[in-house]
C-alpha cells in the first residue's frame, strides 16, 4: 500500500451554512476527546462539528469514537511529526465585491483540524499553517480580517503548553502593489529559510508543450520560459512544505477561471514561493499554438505584444508608455471595453491547456519530493484533505466569486478522489475538466486500478452517498463564463441553488 493514497473514501458532512464570528472558534460543546483544559465552547459554531463528523464518517479510530482517547488522525500523524496545514489564503478581499468568505478558507475549519492534529502529536512536534497567496495579497490584513491572527495566538499558546511548535507562514518571496491595473511597486519578503528548487525533468506535464510561449504570474515571461526550458521544469518550493511529514490540505469549495474548479489539486499552487515559475497559459490563440485567447481581436494581440515589450522588458520604466497604450485602446473603443469578456482572455476559459499541467506538476512535487528536492518513487509524506464548503464560491472564481451557501465539509486521503467527488457535488462533470481527466491518469501511476468509479462517498445525507451514480445534480454552482456550457451536469436555465438537505444533528454525538 502506497500509504494513504490508496484510501478512496470521501466524507461529506452537511450542516451549517454560516461561520462562527468569534475567534478562536471554539466548538459548540466540549466533546469527550476535547483536549483543551479550559473547555470553552461557542454555541454558534457548528462548523467544528462538521469537521468532526467527516472524521467519524471515514471510520477513523472508530473503536474509540465518543471516548476521551478518540484520536482520529493518529493513523496519519505520529508524535514528533511536522504537520503542514495548507489553506487557501489567496487574497485579502473579494475582487468582485462579494464576501471574503467565498474566497478563502475560513479559520473555523482550520481550528477544528488543528485541534485533532494536537491530539495526534501527543505533546511533541510542529504545526505550520502556510500558503503563498496571490502576489498582491496583504497577508497580515487578511489574517486580521478573518480572525486568523487571533486564532493563531490561541493555538500558539495551546501548543507551547504541550511542547508543540506552531506558526503561521507566508511562503512568498515578494509582495506586489497595484495601481492603474498594473504592478506599480514590489516589496521583498524574504520569509525564513531559502526555498528549494525542484526540477521534474521529463516527468513534467509541461514537457509536451512549447515553453517559448509560456506566461507566468508576472510580466517577465523570460523567467517563466527559462524555468521550463531544456527539460528543467523547475519549481521553487517553500522549505516548510518539503520539511513536513504530513500535509493537510484545507482548500475552498470554489470555481476557477483557468482550471474549472479549485480544490485540493489547485490548492498546491500555494506551495510554490516564486510566482513566475508558475505557467498560467501560452500566449496567443489556439491557431498559433497558444491558449491565452479563444478568439483574439487586433487590440488583444497588440496588448500582449506591448505588455511583453514595455512591462516584461523594461519593468518600471515601461509603465507609462504601457498606460498610454491603454488610454489609446480605450479611446479607440469609444471609452468602453473592447467588447470582449475577460473570461475568454488571459487563459480564463475551457481551452486553457497549460494551467492544469502546472497544477499536476506541483502535486507530484508535494507527494514525491524529499526535503532536498529530489523526486522519489514512493511518497515522501502523508496526505489528508478537508475542504471548506460551508460557503462556497461560484461564478468568476477564484478572485471574484459570488457566495454559494453549500453547507458542506468534505474530507479524504486521496486528493483526486476528494476533488472529483467535490466537483460532482457542485454540479459539474470532472471528466469534462482537463485538470481531472489528467489527474486521474497521473494518480493511476501511483494507485493500482485508480478510477472515479472506485471512489466511495460517505455522508450523513444518505442520498449523497450515490452522487457518482445518478445524473441528478445535488448543487448547481455557476461556472465561470469561459467554462459555462462545457462542464455542467444540469440545464443552464436552472441556476438557482437547491436547499441543502438537512442532516442529523452532530452536536450531541
Amino acid at each position: 500500500m502506497k500509504h494513504q493514497l490508496d484510501n478512496l473514501d470521501v466524507a461529506i458532512a452537511s450542516g451549517a451554512t454560516s461561520y462562527p464570528a468569534e475567534p478562536p472558534f471554539d466548538p459548540a460543546q466540549a466533546y469527550p476527546e476535547y483536549t483543551h483544559e479550559e473547555k470553552r465552547t461557542d454555541a454558534h459554531n457548528n462548523v467544528y462539528a462538521m469537521v468532526r463528523e467527516c472524521l467519524r464518517l471515514l471510520g477513523l479510530d472508530a473503536g474509540n469514537f465518543g471516548r476521551p482517547d478518540w484520536n482520529p488522525l493518529g493513523g496519519l500523524i505520529s508524535p514528533g511529526d511536522r504537520v503542514l496545514i495548507k489553506p487557501n489564503f489567496v487574497l485579502h478581499f473579494n475582487a468582485g465585491g462579494g464576501p471574503l468568505d467565498a474566497v478563502v478558507t475560513h479559520p473555523s475549519v482550520i481550528r477544528a483540524v488543528a485541534d485533532y492534529v494536537v491530539i495526534a502529536l501527543r505533546n511533541a512536534g510542529e504545526i505550520v499553517v502556510g500558503d503563498a497567496p496571490q502576489m498582491n495579497c496583504d497577508f497580515d490584513r487578511l489574517q486580521n480580517k478573518i480572525g486568523m491572527d487571533r486564532l493563531a495566538n490561541y493555538l500558539h499558546a495551546i501548543c507551547a503548553a504541550r511542547g508543540i511548535k506552531f506558526q503561521v507562514s507566508d511562503f512568498r518571496q515578494e509582495q506586489t502593489f497595484y495601481k492603474h491595473g498594473i504592478v506599480w511597486s514590489r516589496k521583498p519578503l524574504g520569509n525564513g529559510a531559502r526555498p528549494v528548487r525542484v526540477s521534474l525533468g521529463t516527468e513534467s506535464f509541461m514537457e509536451a508543450i512549447d515553453s517559448k510561449r509560456l506566461y507566468g504570474a508576472d510580466y517577465s515571461r523570460s523567467e517563466t520560459v527559462r524555468a521550463h526550458t531544456g527539460h528543467r521544469h523547475e519549481y521553487v518550493i517553500a522549505p516548510s512544505v518539503l520539511a513536513s511529514d504530513v500535509v493537510i490540505s484545507v482548500p475552498k469549495l470554489k470555481v476557477h477561471r483557468k482550471v474549472g474548479t479549485t480544490l485540493n489539486l489547485k490548492n498546491m499552487v500555494g506551495i510554490n514561493s516564486d510566482k513566475n515559475h508558475l505557467a498560467h497559459y501560452r500566449v496567443g490563440s489556439q491557431s498559433n499554438g497558444g491558449d491565452e485567447f479563444s478568439s483574439p481581436r487586433w487590440d488583444d494581440r497588440a496588448e500582449r505584444l506591448l505588455s511583453d515589450f514595455f512591462l516584461g522588458t523594461f519593468g518600471q520604466s515601461g509603465r507609462y508608455p504601457f498606460l498610454a497604450w491603454r488610454a489609446i485602446r480605450k479611446l479607440l473603443s469609444g471609452g468602453k471595453s473592447s467588447g470582449r469578456s475577460t473570461a475568454f482572455a488571459y487563459g480564463n476559459w475551457h481551452g486553457n491547456d497549460t494551467a492544469w499541467r502546472m497544477v499536476l506538476d506541483l502535486n507530484r512535487v508535494l507527494l514525491f519530493s524529499d526535503r532536498q528536492g529530489n523526486l522519489n518513487s514512493e511518497p515522501a509524506r502523508k496526505y489528508f484533505s478537508v475542504i471548506d464548503g460551508v460557503i462556497g464560491g461560484e461564478g468568476e472564481g477564484p478572485l471574484h466569486p459570488d457566495a454559494y451557501a453549500s453547507g458542506v465539509v468534505l474530507a479524504g486521503f486521496n486528493p483526486v478522489a476528494v476533488d472529483c467527488i467535490a466537483t460532482r457535488l457542485m454540479g459539474f462533470d470532472p471528466l469534462e475538466i482537463p485538470l481531472y481527466r489528467n489527474a486521474i491518469r497521473q494518480m493511476s501511476e501511483w494507485v493500482d486500478d485508480f478510477s472515479i468509479k472506485r471512489c466511495t462517498a460517505r455522508s450523513n445525507v444518505e442520498e449523497w452517498e450515490n452522487l457518482l451514480e445518478g445524473d441528478r445534480p445535488i448543487m448547481r454552482f455557476r461556472a465561470p463564463a469561459g467554462w459555462r456550457g462545457q462542464i455542467e451536469r444540469y440545464e443552464l436555465g436552472s441556476q438557482t441553488a437547491e436547499p441543502v438537505a438537512s442532516a442529523p444533528s452532530m452536536l450531541s454525538q
